[in-house]
């Protein structure tokens, strides 16, 4: 489906903000029930902890999470499985090769238990829940868009080929995974899945029960200036700092997907802390519904349908959490 930015209804949102001084260098936010989940960059002091998590219902810290290291129940660099346990949350950490479960109501920073994961085919990807306590992935590299693990990290599955590209017939199918790489998430609840293009104006729709995708091209359908670069460790793609990046985040809701948009390139985002200022938002078949244009620059997105609340990680001075209220037009 090739869309255009005239298929979109804007609506201006204003936010507040929320600041905590125990957050370091934010690099991740979820929301798990009403907790928010925030993740440490990797170049963080390894004295501090990997990750914070702050009450939404009355916006207190709660407490922090993750002892750095390489040893049992510690963490290195967590990326954060969303769940509906009102316990228990799931980090996956590719470094320690394993993931672990926290709860939420001890206080010490360990994991309360570890699972390590031996499929080599589990690298560096990013991982949601499915059905039955699975896994869907997206590799770094692949021909395949989405991968299937069950709970012990075993290759299950694999979901659809990358299409060979008319505009560059001779990339293959691993080049072209890295050339469309970029955000992944879903709802467990309603098995829709979204793999976001970083580079490209590019949206894949998983549906998890008919196992179909639906792909959204659009407004801008050139692709990005780029080289391929092949090293012992596999490939990668290189950009231009000056080349516009797209999609940043995504949430997928009961009846909608919220994705934050940017249009700044690297080099906007050091000059400027500009990193995005739109959030588009398509129902669950990629139809293109509303364009919210915010008050401020955020890097993350999490959506809270309990309070129609928009929560993002802010990019200016002092990184703090900001909160959109969801317009009436789509509640």
């Amino acid at each position: 489906m090739a869309i255009e930015i005239t298929d979109f209804e804007e609506i201006k949102l204003s936010s507040e903000k929320h600041y905590f001084d125990e957050i370091i260098n934010a690099s991740s936010l979820a929301l798990q029930g009403d907790k928010i989940l925030i993740s440490e960059y990797h170049n963080v002091p390894e004295e501090y902890p990997r990750m914070h998590i702050i009450n939404s219902s009355n916006w207190t810290y709660n407490k922090s999470k993750g002892r750095y290291g390489k040893g049992p129940l510690e963490i290195v660099d967590p990326q954060i499985i969303v769940s509906k346990d009102r316990d228990n949350f799931l980090v996956y950490d590719f470094n320690n090769r394993k993931i672990s479960t926290f709860s939420f109501h001890d206080t010490t920073l360990l994991a309360s238990s570890d699972r390590k994961i031996v499929d080599p085919k589990m690298g560096p990807v990013r991982l949601v829940l499915a059905s039955k306590g699975n896994y869907l992935g997206v590799p770094k590299e692949s021909e395949n868009k989405i991968l299937e693990f069950d709970p012990e990290g075993k290759l299950i599955g694999t979901y659809g080929e990358f299409e060979t590209l008319e505009e560059n017939p001779e990339l293959t199918k691993l080049q072209i995974s890295l050339l469309n790489g970029g955000r992944f998430h879903g709802n467990q609840q309603n098995g829709i899945y979204v793999r976001a293009s970083v580079y490209r104006d590019l949206l894949e729709i998983f549906d998890y029960r008919t196992k179909r995708f639906f792909s959204v091209i659009g407004p801008e359908s050139k692709l990005p200036e780029f080289e391929y670069h092949q090293s012992a460790f596999g490939g990668m793609m290189s950009f231009a700092l000056d080349e516009p990046t797209k999609y940043q985040a995504i949430a997928v809701s009961e009846r909608y997907i919220f994705v934050l948009y940017s249009g700044y390139s690297h080099l906007d985002y050091v000059n400027s802390g500009l990193s995005a200022k739109e959030v588009r938002i398509f129902d669950l078949k990629g139809n293109p519904k509303w364009r919210l244009t915010l008050d401020r620059s955020i890097s993350e997105l999490a959506i809270n349908e309990q309070t129609n609340e928009i929560y993002g990680l802010t990019t200016d001075e002092d990184p703090g959490i900001a909160v959109f209220q969801i317009p009436e037009e789509l509640l």
